[in-house]
């Protein structure tokens, strides 16, 4: 089986932001959203039902229920015009807005505002229609208008603004424009942020630094505009990402535990895993008992391999009561068997309850049943289990790895072969016989599992390395293999695997000094005894064979028996 690691989630960041019109305690009253802002009610028209009124609105109301929201808008804007009611020039609105037929929403908004002058929602409405189309000029005295009338609204209009004019194609005219509103309003910090997010999109740093600065003064308890700038740099600049929200949290001492946790959740997701840990244990100082904090622990234990730390972490979680109670449990019983704590591991496993975990909880109770020696028996038992193509899919691919484990390679491969009887181009179970039928040396027939693979995922880097390194190690196509591996590497560069095969293509190529770069590249990623076989020998025939033996002797001791490594150093250095 392949490590934990595999299953270790990388946290993201979008929970941080809430809603976007939320104030956190200590900033003021609470922002309204701009859908449930009060209004004085209008004076309507004292309108008879005509028949034509009666006809439209019915055949509107069918025609948007079967899909013809479209012309429904339509159809209310003409009886809207006509009846001269804000009501319908409201649904005509709406279902202009649903179609996204911008124009005639405007029309339909600007009707609203002029038949009934003292609805802020119909302003709003029709600001925000006119952001949308990039009329910033014709916004604007709308929005002001919203200010001075309504000026408990302020928040709420600078939060939708913040997302709205940072959107415009027009990044100097929205400058301009957020700086005029916001002269008004040095002190709210729902304006400071709006005019953050669009100096933002204008590349004005100077400005974004100040803004930033004010918004840690006057709310510094407000998550949002720094999980915002966060979850702006994080996808193409995560240190700059982690640099700025490590110094927002130093001078937000109390800070949300939410924008808290994003720390060392970024952490994570930059696989810097050591500091994370280290970030997870600093929060459990202030949240003792809260769940995710202590799943965190456990994981980044489990994949730190200090495996008696992550126990009771793992265990805590779940009685804190963390929501993936069945994860954790499957976890830990990963964990105890590990530490060869059989017993307990076998508990663990079997209080996994139906569900998606239920089936690797029965396949970890099948591979410590076959380490028992009775795999025929185990794997026969495995066939029973799964229901649906997916889990059957599943089950055969486990009863390869079991089978694999206990050097059955003939059962791994009759278990594949029954699978893919049923089901012949599942590219998981070509993939997996493919593995199998190379290591009982069958090369051509692994040949034909891997290009029928990459039929299926003619780009995949895994199944074109795999092919590759195939050809490289079991035949003398070296230039053929090297296509492949070199358009693995291209699609995945950063991959140990695809970095020891490029090497490996290259020794046999006989360009040893680019073998000797990507060898010392993977070996640096994945210290593997299969890695460290190749790079010494790349290394022994670059004339370097006091290296070679260095890398190799602690190699030797921590993987005695392992086949490649051991015929590459009896081979070269008897």
């Amino acid at each position: 089986m392949k490590s934990h690691s595999a299953l270790l989630p990388l946290f993201t960041l979008l929970a941080l932001s809430g809603c976007a019109s939320s104030r956190l305690a200590g900033t003021g009253t609470p922002a309204v959203p701009v859908a449930e802002a009060a209004r004085v009610e209008p004076v309507l028209p004292l309108q008879p039902l005509s028949p034509q009124i009666f006809y439209g609105v019915i055949v509107s109301e069918i025609a948007a229920q079967r899909g013809g929201v479209g012309a429904s808008a339509q159809t209310y804007l003409e009886l809207a015009r006509e009846a001269r009611d804000p009501r319908l020039a409201q649904r005509a609105a709406e279902f202009a807005m649903l179609s996204g037929q911008i124009d005639a929403a405007t029309q339909a908004l600007t009707l609203w505002v002029e038949l009934d002058p003292a609805s802020d929602a119909a302003r709003e409405q029709l600001f925000i229609t006119l952001l949308r189309a990039g009329k910033l000029a014709q916004s604007r005295p709308l929005i002001e208008s919203v200010l001075a009338a309504r000026p408990e609204r302020a928040p709420a209009v600078f939060v939708q603004l913040a997302r709205l004019a940072s959107r415009q194609p027009d990044k100097a005219a929205a400058y301009q424009l957020m700086r005029g509103l916001t002269a008004r309003y040095p002190d709210l910090p729902e304006a400071r942020f709006a005019l953050l997010a669009v100096a933002a999109e204008a590349g004005d740093q100077a400005t974004m630094q100040l803004e930033m600065d004010t918004l840690a003064r006057l709310a510094p308890k407000w998550d949002l505009p720094v999980a915002w700038q966060v979850d702006r740099l994080r996808r193409d600049k995560p240190d700059a990402a982690l640099a700025l929200l490590k110094s927002e949290l130093a001078r937000r001492p109390e800070a949300g535990m939410e924008i808290s946790l994003a720390y060392p959740r970024l952490l994570v997701s930059v696989k810097r895993f050591a500091e994370a840990r280290d970030g997870f244990v600093e929060l459990l100082q202030r949240y003792p008992a809260q769940p995710d904090v202590l799943y965190a622990l456990g994981l980044l234990s489990f994949q730190l391999r200090e495996l008696e730390a992550a126990v009771p972490y793992l265990e805590r979680a779940l009685k804190a009561g963390h929501p993936e109670a069945d994860y954790l449990r499957l976890t830990l019983g990963q964990v105890n068997q590990e530490l060869e704590r059989e017993d307990e591991a076998r508990r663990w496993y079997g209080e996994v309850g139906r569900g998606e975990h239920y089936l690797p909880a029965q396949v970890r109770l099948a591979t410590l049943d076959a380490q028992g020696g009775n795999v025929v028996e185990v794997l026969a038992r495995m066939s029973e289990m799964g229901s649906g193509l997916k889990e059957k899919t599943q089950v055969a691919l486990f009863q390869s790895q079991i089978a694999r484990q206990q050097g059955r390679l003939d059962l791994a491969e009759l278990h594949l072969n029954r699978m893919l009887a049923a089901e012949p181009k599942t590219p998981e179970l070509l993939y997996e016989r493919a593995l199998v039928l190379e290591l009982q040396g069958k090369a051509s027939e692994a040949e034909r599992d891997l290009k029928a693979y990459l039929l299926e995922k003619p780009d995949d880097a895994q199944g074109l390395n795999a092919l590759g390194y195939l050809l490289a190690n079991r035949t003398t196509r070296y230039r053929e293999a090297l296509v492949l591996i070199e358009r693995a590497h291209k699609a995945d560069p950063d991959n140990a695997m695809i970095l020891d095969s490029l090497g490996w293509v290259y020794f046999k190529l006989g360009r040893n000094a680019e073998a000797v770069r990507y060898l010392e590249q993977a070996y640096q990623v994945l210290p593997d005894p299969e890695v460290a076989a190749h790079l010494g020998e790349a290394l022994w025939k670059a004339g370097r064979k006091d290296e070679a033996r260095k890398l190799w002797a602690p190699m030797l001791e921590r993987y005695p028996q392992h086949e490649v490594l051991q015929e590459t150093v009896k081979r070269l250095a008897p």
